[in-house]
C-alpha cells in the first residue's frame, strides 16, 4: 500500500511504544505535525519541551527515531498484508473521530469498510452460559441478514458467538483486538480469525503489528468497539467484566445501549437486568435493534406461534420441543427422548434436512423453527 510522506511519519509516531493516543495528540499541540517531531529529536536527542512524556516514552521515542526502525515497520506491514489507516485517511471511521482519545492509526486486515452506517456491537462475558451463547449467535445472525456489520472483540464466550452468528447470517463482522492484528488472542480462535477474514470481515487494532495481548490493552480497545458502532448490546456480563467497560464506553460516547434480559437468579444476567431497569433497551430478538434504527421491518404474521406451521409427528416433537427451550447434545437428547442412538440419529438427520433443527458449534443441536 502506498502512503504519503505525512502518512508515514504519522504512522511512525503513533506506533512508538509508550506514546499512545494521549501523548501523540499532546505532541501535535507542540509541533506542527509528526515530521516536525522527528526533526525536533535530531542528533541531540529530545528537546526540553518533550520532557512531559516521561523517561520511558522519551527513551522509546529516541530509539524509534532511526531509519532502520522506520523501514522495518513499513516492511512488516507490507509483508503481512496489513493496512495502516490514519486519521488523515478518507478510510478512517468517522464515528471514531467523535470519541475521547480516538486512535491516531488503525491497523487493519481484511477489506470490510469501517465507515458503514449500519455497524452494531455485540459483547458479553467470557464465561457465558449456553443460553447466552445462543442469544449472541442468533441476534448477530439476524442483524447480519439485514446487512448490519457486527462488531465485537473476538474474546472467548459471547464475543466469539457473535462473530459466528454474523457469519452464519452471511454478513460481515469486525473483530477489534487488544494486540497486533497479526497476533491471535485467544490462541484457540485462530481458525475463527481466518474465517472472519475469508468471509469479508476485518480484524482491527490500534496496536502495531507484533504487539502482544497485554492486560492493559483490552480496556483501551473496548472504546473502539463501542466507538465504531451505533449501539452496543450486552448479552451477559458480571458487574466488573470487560464487557461492562465497553458498555460504559458506549454511554460516555453517547451511543445507545441495549441488554438481553435473563433470569433474576443468574449472576451473569444481574447486570443486563439492572441496565434494563435503569433505561437500557431490552432485546429478545434482532428485531428490537433493527426496528429501533429502522434498518428493517418485522415481517407480519397472522399466526402467533409460527412453530405450529411446521407439521411434526409425535416422535419428532419429542426432539424439537426440548430444543426450542435450549441447546442440547446428542447424549442429552438420548436421555430425554429415550430413543436408541440409531433412531435418534435418523430423526436428527431428517429434521436437519427439513431445516427444522441445526447443529451448532460444540456438537450441540437447536431448533431453528
Amino acid at each position: 500500500m502506498d502512503y504519503t510522506a505525512m502518512d508515514q511519519y504519522w504512522i511512525w509516531l503513533s506506533g512508538v511504544e509508550d506514546i499512545g493516543p494521549k501523548r501523540f495528540y499532546q505532541l501535535l499541540t507542540l509541533y506542527e505535525d509528526p515530521r516536525a517531531v522527528w526533526d525536533a529529536l535530531g542528533e541531540s536527542g529530545a528537546p526540553r519541551e518533550m520532557q512531559f512524556l516521561g523517561r520511558a516514552a522519551l527513551k522509546s521515542l529516541r530509539e524509534a527515531r532511526s531509519e532502520a526502525y522506520f523501514y522495518r515497520l513499513f516492511d512488516r506491514l507490507e509483508r503481512s498484508g496489513i493496512r495502516a489507516v490514519t486519521r488523515l485517511s478518507e478510510d478512517y471511521p468517522g464515528a471514531l473521530t467523535t470519541i475521547y482519545d480516538p486512535p491516531p492509526t488503525l491497523y487493519v486486515r481484511g477489506e470490510c469498510p469501517l465507515n458503514g452506517e449500519k455497524m452494531f456491537a455485540v459483547v458479553g462475558s467470557r464465561r457465558s452460559t449456553r443460553d447466552g451463547q445462543r442469544a449472541a449467535r442468533e441476534i448477530a445472525e439476524g442483524l447480519a441478514r439485514a446487512d448490519v456489520t457486527v462488531v465485537s472483540g473476538m474474546a472467548r464466550g459471547i464475543d466469539s458467538y457473535a462473530h459466528e452468528g454474523a457469519m452464519a447470517g452471511r454478513g460481515r463482522t469486525v473483530a477489534v483486538l487488544g494486540c497486533g492484528v497479526d497476533v491471535c488472542y485467544p490462541p484457540e480462535n485462530d481458525e475463527l480469525m481466518g474465517r472472519i477474514l475469508d468471509s469479508g470481515g476485518a480484524v482491527v487494532s490500534e496496536y502495531v503489528p507484533g504487539t502482544p495481548p497485554l492486560a492493559g490493552h483490552f480496556p483501551q480497545r473496548n472504546r473502539i468497539i463501542s466507538g465504531l458502532s451505533k449501539g452496543t448490546l450486552l448479552v451477559e456480563g458480571a458487574k466488573k467484566s470487560g464487557a461492562m467497560i465497553t458498555v460504559n464506553c458506549a454511554l460516555d460516547q453517547g451511543r445507545d445501549v441495549f441488554a438481553v434480559p435473563g433470569s433474576i437468579y443468574s449472576p451473569l444476567s444481574a447486570t443486563p437486568n439492572r441496565m434494563i431497569v435503569d433505561g437500557a433497551i431490552p432485546v429478545i430478538s434482532p428485531w428490537e435493534i433493527l426496528e429501533y434504527y429502522r434498518w428493517a421491518s418485522r415481517p407480519e404474521t397472522s399466526d402467533a406461534n409460527p412453530h405450529q406451521k411446521v407439521a411434526l409427528d409425535p416422535e419428532a416433537l419429542k426432539i424439537v420441543e426440548p430444543l426450542r427451550e435450549q441447546e442440547l447434545s446428542f447424549e442429552e437428547l438420548t436421555q430425554i427422548t429415550g430413543f436408541s442412538a440409531a433412531k435418534l440419529n435418523s430423526h436428527l438427520t431428517m429434521l436437519e434436512l427439513r431445516g427444522i433443527i441445526m447443529k451448532v458449534p460444540g456438537g450441540m443441536y437447536r431448533a431453528y423453527l
